[in-house]
């Protein structure tokens, strides 16, 4: 039974076709013009693109992309699972320290120095280019 009502479906469709395109004929106009139109516009801009894109270029770019993206998240949430575990083990050991009685800091003195005169040559050399700017 449902193939009768396939069939007939199709019959009266492929019929009111066959209707709209001798009633345009006869008027010499297209019926809702201008939706068509536009409609037809779309239909062939989309087989245009469909015919001439590189299909396989295409998916492989989307899968490299993908792929991509996914590995930088899972790199991403790893890094920051690791931060937080060494901020928590940071913790850890320096109430460990403490309870202990030992104050030695969890950086090396050696390193806040360094930076330190990092920081205060770059200070002083920015302030002798303002300087000489001043002084030209």
């Amino acid at each position: 039974m449902i193939y009768l009502i396939l069939i007939a479906v199709s019959l009266l469709l492929f019929g009111g076709f066959l209707l709209l395109t001798a009633v345009e004929k006869k008027r010499g106009l297209r019926v809702a013009g201008k939706i068509r139109n536009h409609l037809d516009a779309r239909t062939s801009r989309t087989l245009f693109i469909v015919s001439h894109v590189d299909w396989s270029a295409f998916i492989k770019h989307l899968v490299v992309s993908v792929t991509e993206r996914a590995a930088h998240d899972i790199a991403h949430a790893v890094l920051s699972v690791v931060r937080t575990l060494e901020r928590l083990l940071t913790r850890a050991v320096k109430s460990l320290r403490e309870r202990r009685g030992i104050s030695a800091p969890l950086e090396d003195a050696e390193d806040g120095k360094l930076f330190e005169r990092v920081l205060t040559r770059m200070r002083r050399t920015i302030r002798n280019t303002r300087r000489l700017k001043k002084e030209d």
